[in-house]
């Protein structure tokens, strides 16, 4: 359902070769399509759309998401009506049905470490307080992060802390934009009242194993030497 405000879309094409492009020009001529001939990485493509935005209002959305009725309607009356809030995320649903755990705290050293070697796989309990195991989830709230798949904000915060950081190709982009915005004094925002669906991991199932391993770590230690955890 289509809100009850103008916008405009973009999408950006890393490189693709499953003829998103063409399917794009051909079914959705009034989007803007930018076409990258390389993976660029989310960050940078994020920054290039959001170069080009006019509206008031950004949404991030996956390709694999599917925005729920009055979603987004919503989503920009709380942006404009409270300025406290920073970034605003949305409950999400795979296609089950079944909740994502969309809310995180702030990643550690050791927790992500553990991610990183697979521990949890052992020890099923040693990441639950950084996967905010304890977050009631049907319950509105605020967040130190949210989930990029659905990733509001209004566009003139960029001016105060800056575009998402092209130094991670993937991963910890919105968990840094996410502590940027707070460090600045702003809220993130859960909203369990508004849902969408996640088709979780279809736009990146393929990518092989051992290269998403590669690019989480990589991600992973220049998030953890940004914010100076000197281990």
């Amino acid at each position: 359902m289509r809100p009850d405000f103008p916008l405009e879309v973009f999408v950006v094409d890393n490189a693709s070769n499953d003829g998103t492009t063409k399917m794009v020009r051909e079914r959705f001529a009034w989007v803007h399509l930018m076409i990258n001939d390389w993976n660029a990485g989310f960050a940078k493509a994020v920054n290039q759309a959001l170069h080009l935005a006019k509206g008031d209002a950004i949404l991030l959305l996956n390709p694999d998401m599917r925005v729920g009725n009055f979603v987004l309607d919503a989503t920009y009356k709380m942006l404009m009506e409270d300025m406290t809030i920073g970034v605003l995320g949305v409950q999400l649903r795979d296609d089950k049905g079944e909740i994502v755990r969309s809310v995180r705290r702030d990643p550690k050293p050791l927790d992500q470490l553990a991610i990183l070697f697979k521990l949890p796989h052992l020890f099923k309990k040693i990441v639950n307080k950084y996967l905010a195991k304890d977050v009631d989830l049907t319950q509105s709230q605020d967040a130190e992060q949210v989930r990029g798949s659905f990733f509001a904000f209004r566009r003139e915060l960029t001016a105060s802390i800056g575009f998402f950081d092209e130094r991670f190709f993937l991963w910890f982009e919105e968990v840094d934009f996410c502590k940027r915005v707070r460090k600045a004094g702003l809220r993130v925002r859960y909203r369990a009242d508004l849902v969408c669906t996640d088709f979780v991991g279809r736009s990146f199932a393929q990518v092989s194993v051992w290269r998403k391993q590669r690019i989480f770590a990589t991600s992973m230690m220049k998030y953890l030497w940004k914010w100076r955890f000197n281990w």
